[in-house]
C-alpha cells in the first residue's frame, strides 16, 4: 500500500484540529469529479482554507484519506484528528444508533477517485480502498462487515453513486475488505 502523507494546514474549514478520541466506523465516498486525481481534491481540501468566515455560505469538507485513480494514496488528516467528511441536517437513525448524532466525531473518511460520471472505480482504486480500509479495522479493531459504511447509509446522500445505484458492487468490496483483513490478521500475503 502506497500511501503519502501529506497533511492539510490548520484551519476552521478542512483540518479543525478536534480530537478523534475513538473510531466506531469508516466511512466511504466518490470525489463526484469524473477523472479527478487525489492530488486536486486534497488541493480543494486545501483551499478551503482561505474561505473569508464572514461569507454568507461556507463549505467544511475533508476527509481522513484520498485514493487515486492508480490506487495512490493521499493522507490528508492525522487519525486522531476529525474530518469533516458526513456531516448533515439529519442522519440515518441506524447511523445515529451505532455511530452517534455526530458521526464525524467518530468515523474515518476515505474519499475515492472515480473514472467517469458514473462513479466506477477503477480496480487500482477498489484494490487500494480495501487494502487501506482492512488495515484501518484492524488498527482499531473493526470488523469489516459491521463497520463499513456508505456516505449513503450515514445520511442519505448519494455518495459513493456507484455503490449506491450497485448495491451487489458495495458488497463484494465489503467482502474485498473482509478478505485483505484476514488476511492480515493470519500473516499471510496476498
Amino acid at each position: 500500500m502506497n500511501i503519502e502523507n501529506r497533511l492539510l494546514t490548520p484551519n476552521t474549514f478542512s483540518r479543525p484540529g478536534k480530537r478523534l478520541p475513538f473510531v466506531k466506523g469508516i466511512v466511504i465516498h466518490y470525489t463526484a469529479a469524473p477523472g479527478q486525481r487525489a492530488v486536486n481534491t486534497r488541493g480543494y481540501f486545501e483551499s478551503l482554507k482561505n474561505q473569508n468566515p464572514e461569507a454568507d455560505h461556507l463549505v467544511f469538507a475533508s476527509a481522513h484519506f484520498i485514493v487515486d485513480l492508480d490506487g495512490h494514496i493521499i493522507q490528508d488528516l492525522p487519525l486522531d484528528e476529525m474530518a469533516y467528511h458526513c456531516g448533515a441536517q439529519t442522519y440515518k437513525e441506524e447511523a445515529m444508533m451505532r455511530l452517534s448524532t455526530y458521526p464525524n466525531n467518530c468515523t474515518l473518511g476515505i474519499e475515492l477517485c472515480h473514472k467517469n460520471s458514473s462513479g466506477a472505480f477503477s480496480d487500482d482504486t477498489l484494490t487500494a480502498a480495501a487494502e487501506l480500509a482492512a488495515h484501518l479495522c484492524r488498527q482499531f479493531s473493526l470488523n469489516p462487515e459491521t463497520s463499513l459504511w456508505r456516505h449513503f447509509d450515514v445520511t442519505g446522500k448519494d455518495c459513493p453513486k456507484y455503490f449506491v445505484a450497485h448495491e451487489d458492487k458495495w458488497n463484494q468490496f465489503v467482502a474485498l475488505v473482509n478478505e485483505y483483513y484476514k488476511e492480515e490478521n493470519d500473516g499471510t500475503e496476498r
